[in-house]
């Protein structure tokens, strides 16, 4: 019958549609699956690696299953937490860590799951903390924890003593219902094993995974940033001195003195940055790992493990803080560049006012003669007013053109008017013409909506976006530009796109130096109450161009 027919063409298509969502979100989130197993199998590794730095109440000193948590949880956000979670639940099932039957599966499930919550909430606060510190210094504060780096050391420092602070509350909560509970056997002993492990696992193995995920992810070639041998050497005699006197200080019955490797530690540390202080970190604990691994008491390698502890927390945030005074020195030495060329384009466009208003006094008396000179050479020889014609065109041309420019840079800087973006593309798209023809280069230029409207100082805004086409016309790979607008919300949009080769050229190979052109560029735009995005797609470059619309009603943008 009929209907039947319809039924199931009907749970066809159903079927049909469940298998295409099906595909989709395979397809969607097979890097997160892939990455998941990656992790699983990573993870079981290292977590049967830490076995040989047991000891009592504790499960292992030396923990690198920390640093991969930690790297997976700072690189790809703290959304997949619940996913490294019930990854590291599965693993620890098929590998008997956790067992399946028993009265206290609970309360091991909820302690397996416990670090990867702890190390999401240390990052969140450390990037909260972050946030509102850079509020702060915006309002005229000094700290220099906002910069990444510091962001960076402090979560690192923070993620496990979380997790160990949190081991108590849950046990309180949870109690183990089989033997006696951690809580009441080594407290002490067991939360510092348990920091420490996590520690020092996280300083030896998540910035050497942090720096390969940003390599990988990047788009143009870039090297690993090592200081020179001149500047190796001497960090390289200081540190194998410090750890010859803290052995023989060792050997000499004095136990594990970590001063030594302290003071080298914070040496290098601030003198070479994060990568030194890694590599510090890495010889100290090599040197070291191999003996507390063998037949040692509890304490004795407690202490040991302390002492680590100490000279990688110091090494790790000096270096830390020397690539946070870095970036800021970096800032302020752009911020000075952005600034000595603003002085040079306030400098020009004050000797460009003068010199218009110097010639276009004698300009309009040439015009108006030249015009006088057309009308009375009309009834002579056709070549004398062909050429007294060519003169007055000339002339006119130069006069409105000297006209334009008077009106273009004449306008006080304080006095900012509506602006049709249809005006002010065109007038940018006149500047840049000579160039573009010079670079054999074409711009096509979307029809521009005649309502979109901003409140803009015409000259800096039309310097903007000069600017940006500037650059789209040295990275251009086709050779063809497009521009175009739309109103999105109450902004409207300009979007200026060129296409690129398959390695990007660096800023300062075309000769412009260090960007001072996008950088003018976004300081002009976000005077405007603007924003300039740059988004990148495989083949393109998108320089987004975000203004606020001018509101008649209220004089100001929306």
């Amino acid at each position: 019958m009929d209907w039947t027919k319809t039924i199931s063409a009907k749970a066809g298509d159903a079927q049909t549609g469940a298998a295409d969502l099906t595909a989709d979100l395979v397809r969607k989130y097979a890097s997160d699956l892939l990455l998941l197993a990656l992790y699983g199998l990573a993870f079981a590794a290292l977590h049967w690696a830490a076995h040989p730095w047991g000891g009592g109440g504790f499960f292992s000193l030396w923990y690198p299953a920390a640093g991969l948590r930690f790297a997976a949880l700072w690189r790809r956000g703290l959304a997949i937490t619940p996913w490294l979670m019930a990854t590291e639940l599965c693993v620890d099932a098929m590998t008997g860590v956790l067992p399946l039957t028993g009265s206290g599966v609970i309360h091991d499930s909820i302690n397996i799951m416990r670090p990867a919550l702890a190390y999401a909430a240390a990052i969140a606060i450390a990037r909260s903390m972050a946030g509102r510190l850079s509020g702060h210094r915006a309002e005229g504060g000094s700290e220099p924890v906002t910069a990444a780096p510091m962001r960076l050391g402090i979560a690192a420092l923070l993620a496990p003593a979380l997790n160990a602070l949190l081991f108590v509350p849950l046990e309180l909560a949870l109690p183990a219902t089989a033997g006696p509970s951690a809580i009441r056997v080594q407290l002490v002993v067991s939360l510092t094993g348990l920091a420490l492990g996590d520690l020092l696992g996280i300083m030896v193995l998540a910035p050497p995974l942090l720096s390969l995920a940003r390599f990988y992810r990047s788009t143009e070639p870039r090297a690993l940033a090592m200081p020179g041998w001149r500047l190796l050497v001497p960090g390289a005699v200081i540190l194998g001195a410090s750890m010859w006197l803290t052995v023989a200080l060792w050997r000499a019955g004095l136990g594990a003195q970590p001063t030594p490797l302290l003071l080298a530690g914070a040496w290098i540390g601030l003198r070479h940055g994060r990568t030194a202080a890694w590599f510090t970190i890495l010889a100290v604990i090599a040197l070291f790992l191999p003996y507390s691994a063998g037949p040692l008491g509890d304490g004795e390698r407690l202490n040991l493990h302390l002492s680590l502890a100490a000279v990688a927390i110091v090494t790790w945030l000096s270096g830390c803080y020397a690539d946070t005074q870095k970036i800021a020195e970096d800032m302020l030495a752009r911020r000075n560049r952005l600034l000595f060329q603003a002085e040079r384009l306030k400098t020009l466009r004050a000797m460009s006012v003068a010199v218009i208003h110097e010639i276009s006094q004698p300009l309009s008396t040439l015009a108006i003669e030249a015009g006088h000179l057309r009308s009375r050479t009309a009834d002579l020889d056709a070549d004398i007013a062909q050429s007294a014609a060519l003169v007055d065109r000339k002339a006119h041309a130069l006069s409105e053109l000297v006209r334009r420019l008077r009106r273009f840079g004449g306008r006080s800087v304080d006095e900012p008017s509506p602006l049709p973006l249809c005006m002010l593309l065109q007038s940018s798209v006149q500047m840049v013409a000579p160039e573009l023809r010079s670079a054999e280069c074409q711009l096509v230029l979307a029809p521009v909506p005649p309502d979109l409207t901003v409140h803009a100082q015409e000259i800096e805004l039309s310097q903007a976006i000069v600017n940006l086409l500037r650059n789209a016309i040295t990275a251009a790979a086709d050779r063809t530009l497009r521009m175009s607008t739309q109103m999105r919300g109450d902004d409207a949009v300009i979007r200026i796109t060129n296409a690129v080769s398959a390695r990007p050229v660096p800023p300062s190979a075309s000769g412009a130096g260090m960007g001072i052109g996008v950088i003018i560029a976004r300081t002009i735009i976000e005077a405007h109450g603007g924003m300039l995005v740059r988004d990148d797609e495989p083949g393109f470059v998108h320089m987004v161009v975000s203004l606020p619309l001018y509101t008649p009603r209220s004089g100001t943008p929306t």
